[in-house]
């Protein structure tokens, strides 16, 4: 495993083989993001997306949280300018987590409000742990999300949940998130990391050029209705990879289509 540290050490890049982990390095402040690691962590994902050996990313925290989103103590500082220009930063980078051709888990433990529940909606999977909490609370500190808060989170929880959230600014536990389609496995804290490397298992097991060609499938479908994304699964969508492989061969074999099927059958069976 190679890691590499950021500047203020507030960033950790973990490479092992096809896999990339990405880990937020403030505990103490609930991995919330100052201005040093929204720059940072823009910097490391532009870098992810041009590694082509790269097949998996785990986004997580450091300590047990994941994220709190802006760090709204720095806001004191700010120039007028620079609301702007850090919110642009900020829907760069879950732009490009979203557009990303590996596959992205969240690895949530503890808190994940504000701008890390955000950073979660643009990752493929979300595994979280019970005592997870989450919410929107800008509201809470006069100030408006920035990240697809009032946007992207209404595709996932719906109208009705998503102006409650951000108007009332409570906070909710893992059960309500995974109600709401925020997460697709709630563990114990001490599962996270097994249930995390049984589903990276699952997804090194496909072949990476169908993966890649679905994922770009289904992000694209989801900004348009239902005939227009049929476009990218016909012929010319096709032109984004060669799903057509060795898998067609092995559904005609019993014995290797079981095999196919395997992993992916028992993944998070109690």
């Amino acid at each position: 495993m190679s890691t590499e540290t950021s500047p203020s050490g507030n960033l950790l890049v973990d490479r092992e083989g096809p896999v990339t982990t990405v880990t937020l390095n403030r505990p103490e402040v609930h991995n919330a993001l100052d201005r040093e690691l929204s720059a940072e962590l823009n910097a490391a994902v532009k870098k992810i997306g041009v590694d082509r050996d790269c097949h998996v990313v785990v986004i997580r925290g450091a300590g047990e949280t994941f994220c709190a989103g802006d760090d709204i103590k720095e806001f004191n500082d700010w120039q007028p300018e620079d609301l702007y220009w850090q919110v642009r930063l900020y829907q760069e980078t879950v732009n490009l987590v979203e557009d990303l051709v590996p596959i992205t888990i969240a690895a949530v433990d503890g808190v994940c409000t504000g701008g890390g529940l955000e950073l979660t909606l643009v990752c493929d999977f979300v595994v979280a742990t019970d005592r997870s909490r989450w919410g929107m609370p800008e509201i809470n500190w006069d100030i408006t999300p920035g990240w697809g808060g009032t946007s992207r989170l209404g595709k996932f929880a719906g109208r009705r949940k998503t102006k409650e959230w951000n108007l009332v600014g409570g906070l909710f536990d893992a059960a309500t998130a995974e109600r709401y389609d925020l997460v697709n496995r709630v563990c114990t804290p001490e599962q996270l990391p097994h249930d995390v490397d049984a589903l990276i298992d699952v997804i090194l097991a496909k072949d990476p050029a169908t993966l890649r060609c679905t994922k770009y499938f289904l992000n694209k479908a989801a900004e348009l209705n239902a005939l227009q994304g049929m476009w990218f699964e016909g012929a010319p969508g096709r032109q984004v990879g060669q799903p057509f492989g060795r898998g067609i061969a092995d559904f005609v074999d019993r014995d290797s289509r079981d095999k196919r099927r395997a992993l992916a059958m028992s993944l998070w069976r109690e």
